[in-house]
């Protein structure tokens, strides 16, 4: 794993956060980067935050390659951002976990609950399958916010740093890489290439039929079912999207344009 960890908020300033920069050659951060990076942070921090700090660590994961994870104590109370999720408190040890899970097994309190996804890697649940490690992706081709029940700040990964190294490669693959978008692709799109690329990401779709209902009783999007047809076709021709969803590529190139504002407002709305 060669991206940057960075330790956010009141982590960078903890004891525990020194066990971080040696385990994971962390360092401390007071504001977000703009490329490929590991933000780590305490989950009660996240959770005690006002809304507009919490919008602005979610937004930030908006692009490929970001990967915010929330590490223990929690609040106990339910969280509604970016959907709703809460950490349950655990009346004994959990069992069956792998990896750097069975490790910290004895040392976690928490189990997850609510709306995030489990991710497909290794210790995300234990053998009762209650879930110890919980994830969210604002559109497909995002970064990664995560929360993790695994003290990964305890004495014990000192022992097995190749372990800590592996688990968070796991969770950085999964956040994606950002990639640098050919400049003769933007000269190529038009308006309302632009225009038809912001509606489809402003709500997941899971495929056209899906697409022309929602442009057909869009208030927003004026683009009639024939030109969202033949806009979705050139878009596909130039592998701007997949199906009905936007690649990497095509996320960058509107976040990168005079028409980034208009994707976070229609998420907000």
């Amino acid at each position: 794993m060669t991206v940057p960890v960075l330790l956010h908020g009141a982590l960078a300033t903890h004891r525990r956060g020194r066990i971080l920069q040696e385990a994971l050659a962390a360092t401390t951060a007071t504001e977000l980067p703009d490329g490929h990076a590991a933000v780590l942070a305490f989950a009660d921090g996240f959770q005690g935050a006002d809304d507009g700090e919490q919008a602005r660590l979610i937004e930030w994961t908006r692009v490929p390659g970001h990967l915010l994870l929330l590490v223990p104590p929690f609040d106990v109370a339910s969280s509604e951002r970016p959907i709703s999720w809460r950490a349950e408190r655990m009346e004994s040890a959990p069992r069956g976990g792998e990896g750097l899970a069975k490790v910290l097994a004895p040392e976690v309190s928490y189990r997850l609950t609510g709306k995030l996804q489990t991710p497909a890697v290794p210790g995300a649940t234990w053998s009762d399958l209650s879930v110890c490690m919980g994830a969210y992706r604002l559109h497909p081709a995002a970064g990664l916010f995560a929360v993790t029940c695994l003290p990964l700040w305890s004495l014990a990964v000192l022992d097995v740093p190749a372990e800590l190294r592996s688990w968070l490669g796991n969770l950085v693959e999964l956040a994606g890489e950002s990639q640098a978008v050919p400049t003769t692709v933007a000269a190529a799109l038009q308006p309302d290439h632009y225009g038809f690329l912001i509606f489809l990401l402003s709500q997941p779709f899971s495929d056209e039929g899906q697409v022309v209902a929602a442009l057909h009783s869009s208030s927003v999007f004026r683009f009639s079912i024939e030109k969202g047809r033949l806009l979705l076709k050139e878009l596909r021709d130039q592998d701007l999207v997949l199906g009905v969803t936007p690649t990497t590529e095509a996320y960058e190139l509107v976040m990168q344009s005079p028409y980034a504002p208009y994707v976070s407002a229609l998420r907000r709305g």
